[in-house]
């Protein structure tokens, strides 16, 4: 595999390592070639980090192109790599001539680059904004700029993020620091605790933050030194800020440091105060030389800084909260010591060089798959009833997505949303608006599989338009030549005759397959006479989800103060005709006074079910917890798995509690959730008007009764069959 990169080549800092040390370390397993358009101490530096470099040295546009373009003809690189405005331009045109695919990483949020300069930000940040756009795929230095990117309107399947990485070789011994601080005009003496910023000098960095930070912090921390390390247009007015401030004796200009390991070694507390950032090579620098690190909550930092725990976050400009920290840090030894070693150990295991060059690797073999098989139509359009904030319908299409990925990670996915924003952030695919004709019409033209995805889209109860929007996608979409396929659905009811008729035409005439949740959906297609499309039984795709892990469950639990091992009875309530909030309330109060079962009313479509929990809540006197935030799925199964039972109305809530292992009961609204339990092997369920105190108070004996493992063992045997959704779409595909 050959990659050129290509560069403007007046990079520094952190920009600057992330390349050289990135395409190094590529180079001993790729073919690796950069270009920079400036010669000096970029181009000197790679060619010391071993990088075959050439300089194209800038005359004029026209120029450069023509040299570029022949240098990229001799050498016939598989990808282009861009980086900066400049590299970018020039990449988007040779694309058009070469039909070469071009990568560029994003090492900064674009729109902010040239923060307090509007001549260079409507001239080269404007010629850069239009050459993104032309750009194929995109490295993004942290989740959160992908999210920006997404929700700036790039494709969501050609965004990937990728984290600087730094070789965690053992830390610096630590230096002579009166000696080593001298040198930059610093007195140090024994007991100053040094805190440092390695940063341009600019707004973005937005250092008079961290300046009235300091005035705050000295105050109580008298013996707090801050360092300075880099220059830019702001110098002066920084300057004159400290002598404002008075901080005179405990702020250090040091201007550009060459050798930033050292400048490291001899500090104590690290500082990133930035407006924005995607993942700064400074914030790795310091953490491998075991210093303390305070960041600005901004792009990828949360994700590797715990706060509280391997350091501290605030919000950007939040100088209060940044004083508090650093007096923490500086009156606290041991806190410095244990932060940094927290630290240090979580950035060396998931942030280091070597995953960072696999990682970009496998997005070149990405890249080189996508476009080995451009064909017009390839993907999958998935409709449902998502973008609903409902809980459960965004679980069925979290695992259909998932599914997909695994029968193919390259396939184009579409989904028909009501919130198709939400949806490509979340789940990271192509999505538009559900009612919007003319684009469903155009995800269908470059599809070759539909997909009518999970959930009880064939049922006239809530509504007959629903049924006849459905009923159209998949006529339409076999009309286009599409595959059609039901995937882990629910039928019925159908309580109107002509709705009946209908739904069986349409499901004969443009089905290919349909996958079935639960057994009493294939007794009702019998009797519709539906005997075209090969029907099989499965299960509910929501089932193969898992509990999030530990880190992501722990901050949610704390918030709701539910322990880890704690005793709790879920109650997940929706609104309905007939629907008695008293019997349920009767029924955790029972649960409370015979079992210590705290109840936790928790829903799982916001803010639709807000109101029948508020009406339980009004009937309890026992403690109890009310959960007012919608969470991802793998969330929710995560609290369903520390209670000990689970009683519902939504039929998701019983899934979730089944993926978790939980014993559940449910008061069936509608025959999907009876059909459900008499599918996961229990008869403990109700219809609505039979939900009586009596009733469901029988049913928190059963479940204080029921064996976790029997659960397990259902659930186990449901996940199996869901297995044949997959099975089946990928028969589809591949026919």
């Amino acid at each position: 595999m050959k990659i050129l990169h290509i560069i403007g080549g007046g990079d520094v800092g952190g920009a600057k390592t992330a390349v050289i040390s990135l395409a190094a370390r590529l180079g001993q397993t790729l073919d690796v070639k950069l270009v920079s358009f400036r010669a000096g101490d970029f181009a000197d530096a790679a060619r010391r980090a071993g990088i075959d470099t050439e300089v194209i040295p800038t005359r004029n546009l026209l120029s450069d192109y023509r040299r570029l373009y022949k240098l990229v003809c001799a050498y016939r690189p598989d990808i282009l790599h861009c980086h900066g405005a400049r590299a970018n331009l020039m990449g988007t045109l040779l694309k058009r001539k070469l039909a070469l695919p071009v990568v560029t990483t994003i090492h900064s949020d674009y729109k902010l680059d040239y923060l307090g300069s509007p001549l260079r930000q409507f001239t080269f940040g404007a010629v850069n904004a239009c050459a993104l756009r032309k750009v194929d795929y995109y490295t993004c230095v942290s989740d959160r700029m992908v999210r920006t990117m997404i929700s700036r309107g790039f494709d969501p399947q050609r965004c990937f993020a990728i984290y600087n990485g730094i070789d965690y070789t053992p830390p610096l011994p630590k230096p002579d620091r009166a000696a080593y601080w001298r040198g930059y005009g610093y007195a140090y003496t024994p007991g100053d605790v040094v805190c440092v910023i390695a940063a341009r000098l600019t707004k973005i960095k937005d250092i008079p933050t961290l300046l009235r930070a300091m005035r705050r912090a000295v105050e109580t921390a008298p013996r707090l030194h801050l360092v300075i390390a880099g220059d830019g247009e702001d110098r002066e007015s920084l300057g004159a800020l400290t002598r404002e401030l008075g901080l005179e004796k405990n702020v250090t200009f040091a201007g550009w440091v060459k050798n930033m390991r050292e400048f490291f070694a001899a500090a104590d507390i690290n500082v990133i105060c930035s407006l924005s950032e995607t993942f700064p090579y400074s914030v790795s620098e310091g953490i491998r030389e075991g210093c303390a690190t305070v960041v600005s909550d901004v792009g990828g930092l949360s994700e590797l800084v715990e706060h509280g725990h391997s350091g501290f976050i605030f919000r950007p400009r939040d100088e209060e909260a940044l004083a508090e920290a650093l007096t923490s840090l500086a009156l606290d030894e041991t806190l410095r010591a244990a932060f940094a070693e927290r630290l240090r150990k979580r950035a060396s295991e998931k942030f280091s060089l070597d995953r960072m060059a696999a990682d970009q690797t496998e997005i070149y073999r990405t890249v080189l798959r996508r476009e080995a098989r451009r064909e017009k139509k390839s993907g999958v359009t998935v409709c449902g009833a998502y973008g609903k904030g409902n809980a459960g319908d965004d679980a069925i299409l979290e695992a259909i997505v998932r599914e997909l990925r695994e029968v193919d990670a390259d396939m184009p996915v579409c989904v028909l949303s009501r919130n198709p924003e939400a949806t490509r952030l979340d789940y990271r695919v192509n999505s538009v608006f559900t009612f919007d004709i003319p684009a469903v019409l155009r995800a269908f033209s470059r599809s070759k599989l539909y997909i009518n995805g999970g959930g009880s889209l064939i049922q006239d109860v809530t509504s007959s338009r629903s049924l006849w929007f459905y009923l159209w996608t998949l006529g339409t979409a076999k009309r286009m030549g599409l595959k059609v396929m039901m995937y882990g659905c629910g039928i019925g009811p159908l309580l109107r005759q002509k709705s009946e008729c209908r739904a069986a035409r349409v499901l004969n005439g443009s089905v290919d397959a349909i996958t079935l949740r639960e057994s009493d959906s294939r007794v009702l297609l019998e009797s519709m006479g539906v005997t075209k499309p090969e029907v099989i039984l499965a299960a509910d795709p929501a089932l193969t989800l898992r509990p999030a892990p530990e880190e992501k469950l722990e901050p949610v639990l704390e918030s709701l103060g539910l322990s880890r091992d704690g005793d709790y009875l879920a109650v997940c309530v929706r609104p309905w005709t007939g629907f008695d909030a008293d019997a349920v309330a009767r029924a955790a109060e029972y649960a409370y006074a015979k079992y210590r079962w705290v109840p936790v009313l928790l829903p799982i479509e916001l803010p639709r079910d807000a109101a029948a929990c508020e009406a339980v809540e009004e009937k309890l006197t026992c403690p109890y917890v009310r959960v007012d935030a919608r969470y991802p799925a793998e969330v929710t199964i995560g609290l369903l798995s520390r209670m000990r039972g689970v009683l519902a109305m939504r039929l998701h809530a019983l899934v979730f509690a089944a993926a978790a292992g939980v014993p559940a009961a449910g008061i069936s609204y509608d025959v999907k959730v009876a059909g459900f339990l008499r599918y996961l092997g229990t008869e403990r369920f109700c219809e609505l008007e039979d939900a009586s105190p009596e009733t469901l108070c029988g049913f928190v004996d059963a479940i204080a009764a029921e064996n976790r493992e029997a659960v397990l063992k259902n659930t186990e045997r449901l996940r199996k069959l869901e297995f044949e959704n997959r099975r089946c779409a990928a028969a589809l595909l591949k026919n």
